[in-house]
């Protein structure tokens, strides 16, 4: 299946409510959607933390990535965090990576083993809005049945 020529402007509401469809026992909100990025906030253990999500795109490159930092790290020692971020992450997917103290996210190569295949016009933040001007997206649904089957199930769960 394919779609092509989409532009979606998302909000912090909106996107707050996707999170609480889709990951209900993620410790996530989003406070806002500025210029530089999407500013939110996730329970880490027992603290609190700030941070932004700067989307970034490169349409001739075929690169859709967004890169996640932390903005206030109170009383939480660099260190641990470092440490805690790649412990997490040794056993994610392909296409996540830590960087100080920082995710980049390529969503193109965690969207790959789904079957799913995008390219993007444009992918950044506005005052207010996410802003996804979507090209094409291709989604093999040829012998994907039973992996969209389950992640429904988990959704509806």
């Amino acid at each position: 299946m394919r779609i092509s020529n989409i532009s979606v402007r998302l909000s912090a509401d909106d996107l707050n409510s996707m999170i609480a469809e889709f990951a209900p026992d993620v410790p996530l909100r989003i406070t806002s959607v500025r210029p530089d990025g999407v500013h939110g906030q996730f329970k880490f253990l027992m603290w609190n933390i700030d941070f932004a999500a700067r989307p970034t795109s490169n349409p001739d490159k075929g690169e859709v990535a967004l890169e996640i930092s932390a903005r206030k790290l109170v009383n939480i020692p660099p260190a641990l965090v470092q440490m805690s971020l790649q412990e997490a992450m040794k056993d994610a997917p392909q296409g996540i990576e830590v960087l100080r103290q920082s995710l980049r996210l390529n969503i193109a190569s965690l969207l790959d083993p789904l079957g799913i295949s995008l390219k993007l016009n444009d992918f950044t933040c506005g005052d207010g809005f996410l802003v996804i001007d979507l090209a094409r997206i291709d989604i093999e649904m040829k012998g994907r049945k039973p992996e969209f089957a389950a992640l429904w199930k988990r959704r509806e769960g």
